[in-house]
């Protein structure tokens, strides 16, 4: 999947030096350029109860919270002009842990589709390995997204990611991850 994964980025990155894109993300960029669209959470701490609660009956397995801070980010607009199925944006974000230090880096694809927006995504965790996610939107409201893989210590993983809209601006991820 690994490798999958690689062309699939390569085959990207290609596409997005072919074709014409809008930049980097600005307040007036279309809404879906902006980065995850997750659930609303007052703080860290209540995105962590409500993860735990869409969890709840799940197997067993470890939790790890990240704060996600936006790098970078760029909105490609195939025709028709404007928001529009094929449509497609990157971004890159930080990672911090609870406590407010670095811990790592992801790269996010989200197409837009008829009415969904499908991500998928790589979190790098400094000195542990690579998470992998995909999964579609349905609404605002649709996490959790599939954890499809990884490496090294995420090695042979599965589990859900949630995505939450902090009230602050921050998104925390909240991954329950299963072996």
């Amino acid at each position: 999947m690994f490798g999958v994964a690689t062309l699939v980025i390569g085959a990207v990155t290609f596409a997005v030096g072919a074709l014409p894109a809008s930049g980097v993300t600005t307040p007036d960029a279309p809404v879906v350029a902006r980065g995850w669209s997750g659930v609303p959470a007052a703080s860290v701490a209540d995105a962590v109860q409500q993860a735990a609660a869409r969890a709840a009956g799940a197997p067993a397995g470890e939790t790890l919270i990240l704060v996600a801070k936006t790098a970078r980010g760029s909105f490609v607009d195939l025709p028709p002009e404007g928001e529009s199925p094929g449509d497609f944006f990157l971004f890159e974000e930080l990672l911090y842990n609870v406590q407010g230090e670095r811990v790592g880096a992801d790269s996010v694809r989200g197409d837009l589709s008829l009415t969904t927006i499908t991500f998928e995504a790589t979190f790098s965790i400094y000195g542990k390995g690579k998470i992998r996610i995909a999964g579609s939107l349905f609404n605002r409201d649709d996490s959790p997204f599939p954890v499809t893989g990884g490496t090294d210590a995420y090695q042979d993983v599965g589990g859900q990611l949630t995505v939450f809209e902090l009230a602050q601006g921050d998104i925390a991820l909240v991954f329950h991850l299963v072996r």
